[in-house]
């Protein structure tokens, strides 16, 4: 760490060796039930995450030039905090009549709302307004932490339906998950910026693919509201899908793999990207994934954060959106899966290898289920319906609690900004 850094940071050092001691109990058994000392020490395990993935950071690397995609790390820090007070301690909520969410208590710790709320406060005018100092943010975040930890409920009050916000756990669950999915965003705000990988990220491989053959089966598809702990607005309510025999990869396509395509010109082949994809396509400057570039050997490299690398071909191919995924699959005389086929195969089958390697692009926009409810926290979903495309798995940097077979993240296609993949079915 920089001299600077210790200067900013230092306080958060101690903060950081007491969350990791606290949350050394916090595993990756069912998180979506977590109750009592699991959720606390959850909670302070997602902290600790957090902190680790800025303190190392140095005065300038805290205070980047403005980029689409990326929050000031400021800003995103006060809103996690923010987030979390907002949902567990300042309740009963309602929405006014612009339809903003709103506290019956004042903050005590982060705000005021019009500063931290996202829904709020456009992603351009953050990188405008003046935020707290490194070492406020770290007493914001302790104190916010300890307050939500001090009223979490005694197990027997915890409520069985999954999703529901009269589960009195359900928004201490919500903030977990909200804080975990912010420390993946580190990560790649890192990637995005050239800085260096934060400690113990290493690039992720994955195996061999063969083909696992599904025969066709009724399969239900996401929570159902009877169900224990806790469930995303977006994976509700349960539903029946049909689902015709198929086969799908046991594992996400390797770099090597989509380097044949690249080599083959596929990214000069107009029939490979169709409609969106073309329209993507032209105005690209790239015959090849962006992160990618030709050596003085006339090898591939990738770029690892702020590391150009030779290609490891048993990497995943990464940062790719969703119409080169597409492309590659028209290419290989393939498809990108369904979100139900994946769903399906991860609940069923031993060989299918997910997790800990990339986000899944599938076929599928990000729509509502039938039936579909929005939960107290309507931003998480409501807004992105139609226009984003549905991903399934999970990172590297993803913490494992969030990995979850009925869990759908979702980007714009165009993104590849995020750790993003795919695999395929056969036609």
């Amino acid at each position: 760490m920089t001299q600077s850094a210790l200067g900013r940071h230092g306080r958060w050092m101690s903060a950081i060796a007491t969350l990791e001691r606290q949350s050394a109990a916090a595993t990756a058994i069912d998180a979506r039930t977590l109750a009592g000392a699991g959720l606390a020490a959850a909670l302070r395990d997602s902290r600790r995450q957090t902190l680790a993935r800025v303190d190392d950071l140095s005065a300038a690397q805290w205070s980047p030039t403005e980029q689409i995609g990326i929050n000031p790390i400021a800003w995103e820090l006060a809103h996690i905090a923010w987030f979390a007070e907002f949902w567990i301690l300042r309740g009963p909520h309602h929405r006014d009549t612009a339809g903003y969410a709103q506290a019956w208590h004042p903050p005590q710790f982060a705000g005021p709302d019009t500063l931290f709320d996202s829904a709020r406060l456009p992603h351009a005018q953050r990188w405008l307004q003046v935020m707290p100092t490194p070492a406020e943010l770290g007493d914001i975040l302790q104190r916010q932490l300890e307050a939500c930890i001090e009223v979490i409920p005694p197990v027997e009050s915890a409520f069985t339906g999954a999703g529901t916000p009269d589960d009195p756990l359900y928004f201490h669950r919500l903030a977990l998950f909200h804080e975990d999915m912010h420390g993946e965003a580190f990560c790649w705000m890192r990637a995005a910026l050239g800085y260096p990988a934060p400690k113990g990220v290493a690039v992720p491989t994955v195996g061999d693919r063969t083909l696992l053959a599904l025969s066709a089966a009724d399969m239900r598809m996401g929570y159902d509201t009877t169900e224990p702990g806790f469930a995303f607005d977006n994976e509700c309510p349960a539903r029946t899908v049909h689902l015709q025999s198929f086969a799908i990869d046991s594992a996400p396509v390797s770099a090597g793999d989509f380097a044949l395509f690249v080599d083959a010109g596929g990214f000069d082949t107009p029939q490979y990207w169709p409609s969106e994809a073309g329209r993507w396509r032209a105005q690209s400057t790239c015959a090849h994934p962006q992160r990618w570039r030709r050596s003085a050997r006339g090898t591939w490299e990738m770029r690892w954060f702020d590391q150009w690398l030779s290609l490891p071909p048993d990497a995943p191919a990464m940062h790719l959106n969703a119409f080169e995924a597409q492309a590659y699959c028209l290419w290989a005389g393939r498809r990108l899966p369904s979100a139900a086929e994946w769903e399906h195969a991860a609940h069923t089958q031993a060989g299918f290898a997910w997790g800990h390697s990339v986000w899944e692009w599938t076929a599928d926009a990000f729509v509502p289920y039938p039936g579909f409810t929005p939960g107290p926290y309507s931003e998480y979903s409501l807004p992105w319906f139609g226009d984003h495309r549905e991903l399934r798995g999970g990172a590297f940097a993803t913490h494992t609690r969030m990995h979850n077979p009925c869990y759908r993240n979702f980007f714009q296609p165009h993104r590849s900004d995020v750790f993003a993949g795919f695999r395929t079915v056969a036609v």
